[in-house]
C-alpha cells in the first residue's frame, strides 16, 4: 500500500532539483521547517528519510528534529554529505485520528545559497516514504 506524501512548496520546501550528471537523482531542499502532508495510515508505520547535509558549512553539524502531529518522533545529527537513510517508528496514536497527518522536519540552523541564490536552505531530502505495518 502506497501512502501519498504531499510536499507543499508553501510549507517549507523549495522546488525539486535534478542532478545534471544523473537525471534520476532528484531532491528538494527544506527551509528551517518543512512539512509533509499525508493520508493518515491510521496504524503503526515506519518513516524513511533519505537525506544529505552540507557538513562543510556547519561545525557542529545541524541537528534535525522530526515530528508527527506536533510530537517529536525522533531526531538525528545531519553529519553526512553522502545520501543517508534514517528511519523513525511512528505509532498510530502519533498520527492522530484525522484523515490527514503531517510530518515536520526542523533543522536548528540554515544557510543561504551562493551567488544569486539567497534561499534559506536546511537539508536536502531525496526520499521520504511512510510504510504502514
Amino acid at each position: 500500500e502506497n501512502i501519498f506524501l504531499i510536499y507543499d512548496l508553501n510549507k517549507g520546501w523549495h522546488a525539486a532539483e535534478v542532478d545534471s550528471a544523473d537525471p534520476t537523482s532528484e531532491w528538494q531542499w527544506t527551509k528551517k521547517t518543512a512539512v509533509i502532508s499525508l493520508t493518515n495510515p491510521k496504524r503503526d508505520a515506519t518513516l524513511y528519510l533519505e537525506w544529505t547535509a552540507r557538513t562543510d558549512l556547519f561545525n557542529p553539524p545541524q541537528q534535525v528534529v522530526v515530528k508527527v502531529g506536533g510530537q517529536q518522533v525522533g531526531s538525528f545529527v545531519a553529519s553526512s554529505p553522502d545520501r543517508t537513510l534514517t528511519t523513525f517508528p511512528v505509532t498510530a496514536a502519533q498520527f492522530g485520528a484525522d484523515n490527514m497527518a503531517e510530518i515536520t522536519i526542523e533543522v536548528d540552523r540554515t544557510f543561504s545559497g551562493s551567488g544569486n541564490d539567497t534561499r534559506e536552505l536546511g537539508i536536502r531530502i531525496f526520499h521520504a516514504f511512510v510504510e504502514p505495518k
